[in-house]
């Protein structure tokens, strides 16, 4: 195992900004749908980060390690603010479109995007974690078990089930949108 970086590092924290609160605030912002909030949340994840960084057992595990802070200071500040969740903001999560598309692609594109997002959102809390951790942030299985607190068989047994509900979920939305 290497050597664990030292709390002054200031080219470390800067560099785990730089790669990781835009994916701490698009996770939270999935689970929240309130942006403020997300941002909010992230900025509270790298102070605690900073502050606990002596915790962090294993350097390879920084990104999962932060992401479970992410989580835990969500639950308590959504507890604490009982906050009322706003309309989905999709468009965030769209990802950026080639410019050789034909606005029909566009279009198309957009549609699938949204009616995923949907489909999602009906799973359970959850399953929507594992969902957004393992296909938005590409995070490994071990890695979402370590986020999340759990065994590496319960992401693989949620990730599954997760899976089933969005196949047959997004077979009837396109069955009913007459594809």
């Amino acid at each position: 195992m290497a050597n664990k970086p030292e709390f002054g590092d200031d080219s470390l924290w800067h560099l785990a900004i730089q790669n990781y609160y835009p994916r701490i605030v698009n996770y939270v912002f999935f689970l929240t749908e309130d942006r403020y909030l997300a941002e909010d949340i992230a900025q509270e994840t790298f102070a605690k980060g900073i502050a606990k960084f002596h915790q962090l057992k294993d350097p390879d595990k920084f990104f999962p390690w932060l992401l479970s802070i992410a989580i835990n200071t969500g639950r308590t500040q959504i507890e604490r603010n009982k906050r009322s969740i706003p309309a989905s903001d999709t468009e965030l999560y769209i990802s950026k479109l080639p410019v050789d598309e034909s606005p029909a692609e566009l279009f198309e594109r957009q549609e699938t995007a949204t009616l995923v997002l949907k489909a999602i959102r009906e799973l359970s809390h959850q399953e929507q974690q594992v969902t957004i951790m393992r296909y938005y942030l590409d995070m490994k299985e071990k890695d979402i078990a370590f986020a999340l607190g759990v065994t590496t068989g319960t992401v693989k047994k949620q990730l599954f089930r997760a899976r089933s509900k969005l196949y047959n979920d997004l077979h009837q939305l396109s069955e009913s949108v007459g594809d």
